[in-house]
This record gives C-alpha cells, structure tokens and sequence, in this order.
C-alpha cells in the first residue's frame, strides 16, 4: 500500500470513529435508548466500549503509520 493510500485510510478511519463516537454520545447519553429494555439497551459506558473495540486497530495504524514516516526519513 502506498504512503498516500495508507494515509487516505488513515484519515477517513478516525473520521469515522469521531463521527462515531458523536453519534454515540447523542444517542445514549441520558436518553431513553441509553435505559430501554429492548436492543441495544445498553447505557452510555456500555455503547463505548463497542466504539473503543473499533478504535484500537484506528489507533494501531496510527502508531505503525507514524513510525514508518520516523523511519523512512
């Protein structure tokens, strides 16, 4: 993969983890979602643990992609 491609899907990934997150936290955040009986059901900490599961490879690429540009010169 190309620095360009690698940096393109580096960009539109914590693009969409920080839309996701923002959905997130409107969605479940004191509403009625966030305490219903029915799916997904699940408070506000419970809805980021399932984003930060996304979050951690977007954060690994980060790490690798940042390295490779040390290491390159």
């Amino acid at each position: 993969m190309s620095r360009r491609t690698q940096g393109v899907v580096l960009v539109g990934g914590w693009i969409f983890s920080i839309a996701l997150f923002v959905f997130m936290w409107v969605t479940y955040n004191d509403t009625k979602l966030s305490y219903s009986q029915k799916f997904p059901g699940m408070p506000l900490y419970g809805a980021m643990t399932w984003w930060f599961f996304f979050t951690i490879p977007v954060i690994g690429f980060t790490w690798g992609y940042f390295n490779d540009l040390k290491n390159r010169g």
